[in-house]
């Protein structure tokens, strides 16, 4: 039986295993307790964490002022505890777009019986990890705990991360699955049992879920991290980007070769090389903004939204497909005028640490390991001896890591040892043939262009115009089969560096390439568009016996010389079929067309 709320004086002074987070919503009824409404986790005191979809009045679809929290686990006592609370101010972000947002923070009118000593923990790659989710469905009091595994991201801008039920008869036929009660229950990790995040939806069948994961939260609540989330952050302090610097940066052709890395590509390579040049600030910034963008918590809105670029006329970023997935990165290690071993730098000490615990835990599943990307920085730059600093990645790589090394010249001892210890003796070789690759798509899409410039040419007035590089970048792949020859397909350090160089601008020229036959094909279809209208609007008079109509000769004469005799701007076009589609809507009406 429930009856008043019980104080922190009620003999309750000590949590007992997870029971003093778990906490029950239902309706607030001053007469006793309303319809269960979800669950929650508490923090510290007086907060609670849960999905602003559960904090619905069931009959009237708003939200209420004041919902019950009940702490239905607290043993040893006669009544179930409970408190009221309301959203806290700026802590409420309705479900949007498509699986995005669904988040609120409650706080509570009195501090809760027992304090919560969880926090919600980043992790750097949640596929593979086995959990438990604790829910309290409709008729049981206790509470039910449910075990799943994480697959991978899933929703509109990756927000969330997608669980499938594993627990014996499982499925929409069984008590195993997720139902009414489990909105905002925590979701734990087994074996480990840090909190990853909170359940927020589920399928009909009760057989799959979704987990808003700490990231996620952090994005939203950047006060409330700043508490109760714990881990290293994904991206450094010092490489975080503004928004506003993404939008003044320009599409670069290493985003695409760090994209597919991330994205995990067919032609992508667990251990991937990227030169940057030490006076090359805009690669640089190009590094850190498409990072950035596959980062859940810092700026994840860059990979999911068209953003306009700077004045120079680039494309948008997520149309230029240097757009990752959100929350693909697992951890960026700054390595420069930092040590490797027994780092001085809390931040990077904290990430280590983090990075080897979580290798270590994958490596003793039974199941295929998560293997998280971690980006690592100017190696080069490290105060680690660099034959050490290989061993040290090596090790990572072998234990399950995914590498994106960064260095800035090929002369440096470290990326010697990167060329004798990290990669496979044939990767030269491989390299030049997917450089290969590349140019024969640029080749490919010039061609494209070329045809529908072809076709737009007699119409539009200064159409897009197509690239012509691939004839420059594929005399480069044979100077670097050339190069490479005399080596049995092994490069060192500078060949190495060469080969980036040489994929990074290819790569440059395949954004502008497929920019120009984006554009190409834009102008070329609306020409069309125009077309087709002009020539159903005619039709509906010529069905009237109107197409001869004094009002109606002129403006489709104009209309159809400015699309078929010769050049024009595609505006005036436009305004001339818009002028003649007014003529014929009012000719069809006067003729009785309603």
């Amino acid at each position: 039986m429930e009856g008043d709320a019980v104080s922190a004086d009620d003999g309750v002074d000590s949590p007992l295993d997870h029971s003093s987070w778990r906490v029950r919503l239902r309706q607030w009824a001053a007469s006793g307790s309303g319809d269960v409404l979800g669950a929650g986790v508490l923090f510290g005191t007086d907060r609670v964490l849960t999905c602003a979809h559960v904090i619905r009045d069931p009959a009237t679809g708003l939200r209420p002022d004041r919902v019950r929290v009940e702490f239905p686990l607290l043993q040893g006592l006669a009544r179930t505890p409970h408190r009221t609370a309301t959203v806290e101010a700026g802590h409420w972000v309705p479900s949007f777009g498509k699986a995005q947002g669904d988040l609120a923070v409650l706080v509570l009118d009195t501090p809760a019986p027992v304090p919560s000593p969880v926090t919600l923990h980043r992790t750097l790659d949640y596929r593979g990890a086995t959990v438990l989710i604790d829910g309290f469905p409709e008729y049981q009091s206790g509470g039910q705990w449910l075990t799943g595994a994480c697959r991978g991201p899933g929703g509109q801008g990756d927000e969330r991360v997608q669980i499938d039920l594993t627990g014996a008869g499982a499925g929409a036929g069984s008590g195993q699955r997720l139902r009414g009660g489990f909105s905002g229950a925590g979701v734990r990790e087994e074996g480990t049992d840090r909190l990853l995040g909170i359940l927020a939806q589920a399928d009909e069948r009760g057989e799959h879920g979704y987990m808003i994961p700490a990231a996620t939260v952090a994005k939203y609540f950047r006060r409330f991290a700043e508490r109760y989330v714990t881990g290293p952050h994904a991206i450094p302090g010092h490489r975080v980007v503004s928004a506003d610097a993404a939008r003044t940066a320009r599409p670069h052709g290493l985003q695409r070769t760090v994209t597919r890395w991330l994205n995990g590509d067919a032609d992508a390579w667990d251990t991937e090389v990227l030169f940057i040049a030490e006076d090359d600030d805009r690669a640089r910034q190009a590094l850190y903004v498409v990072l950035n963008m596959a980062d859940r918590e810092r700026s994840p809105q860059l990979a999911v939204r068209p953003v306009e670029l700077g004045a120079g006329g680039d494309s948008l970023l997520s149309r230029a497909g240097i757009a990752p997935q959100v929350g693909s990165i697992g951890l960026v290690l700054d390595l420069e005028g930092a040590a490797l071993e027994d780092p001085g730098q809390p931040e990077l000490r904290e990430a280590l640490a983090v990075l080897r615990h979580e290798l270590r835990h994958a490596a003793h599943r039974h199941m295929a390991p998560r293997r998280p990307a971690v980006a690592v920085l100017y190696a080069d730059r490290s105060a680690t001896e660099p034959a050490a600093a290989a061993r040290v990645l090596g090790d990572l790589a072998d234990s399950g890591a995914r590498l994106l090394l960064v260095v800035r010249s090929s002369t440096h001892g470290f990326t010697y040892a990167l060329a004798e210890k990290l990669l496979p003796a044939e990767r030269a070789a491989q390299w030049l043939q997917r450089i290969g690759s590349r140019v024969d798509a640029l080749a490919d899409t010039e061609r494209s262009a070329r045809r529908l410039f072809h076709r737009v040419e007699p119409h539009v007035v200064d159409p897009p115009v197509a690239t012509g590089y691939a004839a420059r970048a594929a005399l480069w792949t044979v100077q670097l089969s050339n190069e490479l020859r005399p080596l049995t397909g092994r490069g060192g350090p500078r060949l190495l560096e060469k080969l980036s160089y040489a994929e990074q601008a290819v790569d440059t020229y395949l954004l502008r390439a497929e920019r120009a036959e984006s554009e190409l094909r834009g102008v070329l279809d609306e020409h069309l568009r125009l077309r087709g209208l002009l020539r159903d609007h005619l039709a509906r008079l010529a069905r009237r016996g109107l197409a001869e109509h004094p009002d109606a000769v002129g403006p489709y004469r104009e209309a159809q010389r400015l699309l078929m005799a010769g050049p024009c701007p595609l505006a005036d076009a436009e305004r001339a079929v818009t002028a003649f589609a007014r003529v014929v809507r009012r000719l069809a009406e006067a003729d009785g067309d309603a």
